[in-house]
């Protein structure tokens, strides 16, 4: 009888978790939220104060290549940082490799969970069979389209605590601070409801989304990988995907020029119906992030030809498009709040930065930088001043300030000590960026800085095999290197198990 009554409690958690798109401090798509921002904010162990001390280091690698797809690369995995099912409380990530193939991982362990290849009965319809063997997975958990909330984090943590009960008549601190907090910055208005007949059913478990080189989406139990559901065509085959994205039961994703010689867009995938609408860019999708997505469920894409286009959420039509005075982008957009404000960054081929308020015609420019850009993070510290992070050479940080009540980018720092960096991710206080090494020969190296002054707190040394050259995720006090020989590397503080 104890035992049934514990499984009906962890079968009841299971479902309640797999109702919740995603954690606060999941990565569940490229440039982790919705919105790009590559930042982790949430309770945990990573702060600028804690990188000060001893202990962060390697937890574990693990070698996922095969013959097939050695020297080919992994992306950076989807997270999962709390499941509970029959089996525990277990903390996983998804990895995409070449030849169609997805592995998740506990990464409390680093132990394989399951391994799930994809392999279409005939070969692609377009381009060639060594193309789509080429070819890495687009995978994505469900993602929320708010705002993540300023809160929690490592560097808030380490503030004095204060108790949730106020002052006699007050009520709770924490209700009047979100009061004072929706009158400071009033929230955009949500995308109009479904009805009950265009949502899916609710499943009774998480789901990872997975687009393979045959431009199928497929639905996979994250227990085991199974179906969850039969898979839907969604893309040609042999696309060049970038930047798949669940949101509101829509599945959204970019393609570029490559394999297959497929149209550049935006493609949406309505999950209940089926139904697959395109928008196609006249001058090719910019960034490696594709698209994001705003609060109210508009999609913002850069293109290659200098604009910056809003598109209604599911039907993908134009509402708007902003033109940059100047050449393309090079990046996708990043969002972000500012005093209730939508502001959208996104580097351009000049090598600076065009800075938008979504309720403005004209973009700000910073000025132009030494070295080009690439996508950009972006997070708030304690003091909510909005930093934006992007390589260029060395790594540089702007704050985002304000003259005559027009957002403007300030310069902030640089750091080289992380010699020719790729893109950011952040995490609480702490910008991570994996960089290439002088020279190829060289290690890639992974370092950590203070947020707010480009102080270098810890590197990873000779850890890390010479062939990184993918991004990074992080979630769940864990920051992840996939490497293009095929290694996933995971750093954290050590815990016992």
């Amino acid at each position: 009888m104890r035992a049934a009554a514990v499984v009906a409690v962890v079968a009841v958690v299971a479902v309640a978790a797999a109702g919740n798109p995603a954690r606060a401090q999941d990565w569940t798509t490229a440039g982790y939220d919705a919105q790009r921002s590559s930042w982790v904010r949430a309770p945990g162990k990573i702060s600028a104060a804690s990188l000060r001390k001893p202990g962060f280091e390697l937890l574990w690698k693990l070698g996922l290549a095969d013959e097939a797809s050695a020297a080919r690369g992994l992306t950076p995995p989807m997270l999962l940082d709390l499941l509970i099912g029959y089996r525990g409380f277990r903390a996983l990530g998804f990895v995409g490799a070449p030849s169609d193939r997805v592995v998740a991982i506990d990464t409390d362990l680093g132990r394989v969970e399951w391994d799930r290849r994809f392999a279409p009965d005939a070969p692609p319809a377009r381009g060639s069979p060594a193309c789509a063997r080429a070819m890495t997975p687009n995978l994505a958990r469900p993602t929320n389209p708010a705002l993540p909330a300023l809160i929690g984090g490592a560097s808030r943590a380490a503030q004095a605590a204060r108790g949730a009960v106020g002052d006699p008549g007050e009520g709770a601190v924490t209700l009047a601070q979100l009061a004072a907090r929706r009158r400071e910055a009033p929230r955009p208005a949500p995308a109009p409801p479904q009805s009950a007949a265009q949502r899916p059913a609710p499943r009774p478990f998480p789901v990872v989304y997975v687009l393979s080189s045959d431009g199928m989406l497929h639905t996979l139990n994250v227990m085991n990988g199974a179906d969850a559901e039969s898979p839907v065509s969604f893309l040609p085959p042999s696309a060049n995907a970038r930047g798949l994205i669940v949101v509101d039961d829509v599945a959204y994703v970019a393609t570029s020029r490559g394999c297959g010689n497929i149209p550049e867009g935006v493609w949406a995938l309505d999950l209940a119906t089926k139904q697959v609408i395109t928008w196609r860019a006249s001058g090719g999708i910019a960034g490696a992030l594709g698209l994001a997505i705003a609060p109210d469920g508009t999609i913002y894409v850069t293109t290659g030809d200098g604009r910056l286009v809003a598109l209604e959420p599911r039907t993908l039509k134009p509402k708007r498009t902003y033109r940059s005075g100047g050449p393309g982008f090079v990046s996708s957009s990043v969002m972000f709040d500012r005093r209730g404000r939508l502001l959208i960054a996104a580097a351009s081929r000049d090598r600076a930065i065009r800075l938008l308020d979504s309720r403005r015609t004209a973009f700000v420019r910073t000025p132009v930088t030494a070295h080009p850009l690439a996508d950009l993070a972006s997070w708030a510290d304690t003091n909510d001043t909005r930093w934006l992070v992007a390589p260029a050479g060395a790594v540089v940080a702007w704050k985002v300030v304000e003259h005559d009540s027009v957002p403007m980018l300030q310069t902030g720092w640089v750091s080289r000590a992380a010699p020719a960096p790729l893109a950011a991710a952040v995490v609480n206080d702490v910008v991570f960026v994996l960089s290439r090494g002088p020279q190829p020969p060289l290690p890639a190296v992974l370092y950590a800085l203070d947020g707010t002054t480009g102080q270098a707190l810890w590197n990873s040394g000779a850890t890390i095999a010479p062939a990184a050259h993918a991004g990074l995720s992080a979630g769940g006090s864990q920051v992840y290197v996939a490497t293009g020989d095929g290694t996933l590397y995971a750093f954290g503080f050590p815990m016992e198990h």
